[in-house]
């Protein structure tokens, strides 16, 4: 079963997402701050984070770095999901080392799809 590590500071978003994803027949962890998202991502060691940029304390970018310079977690896939204006410059994504972005708002399937494609 493939696992999805959620880490944004919209509650909202998480529990609707985590809905979405787990009708889908993925396993869900959601964790609404950097700190602790990063924290999940070695505990749980999920297969795809997806991981908004603009949060308060450690940016989506910081943590996304920090999973990809990891020997032991940089498999990991991350799609970038926000609003910013960061996510829209791929020289940005390629910096930080995201496996792919999305832009909100974002319909379920196009998230469905994204991750659909590595597993």
């Amino acid at each position: 079963m493939c696992t999805v590590l959620i880490i944004d500071d919209e509650d909202g978003f998480l529990q609707i997402i985590q809905i979405i994803l787990k009708r889908a027949g993925f396993q869900t962890f959601v964790a609404t701050n950097g700190h602790d998202g990063l924290a999940m991502v070695r505990d749980h060691r999920p297969d795809v984070v997806i991981l908004d940029d603009m949060m308060p304390g450690m940016t989506g970018g910081d943590v996304c770095l920090k999973i990809k310079n990891d020997p032991l977690l940089c498999r990991t896939r991350v799609i970038m999901h926000s609003a910013g204006a960061k996510v829209h410059n791929p020289s940005y994504i390629r910096q930080i080392g995201a496996d792919d972005v999305l832009f909100k708002p974002s319909l379920p399937s196009e998230i469905l799809e994204k991750i659909n494609r590595w597993f």
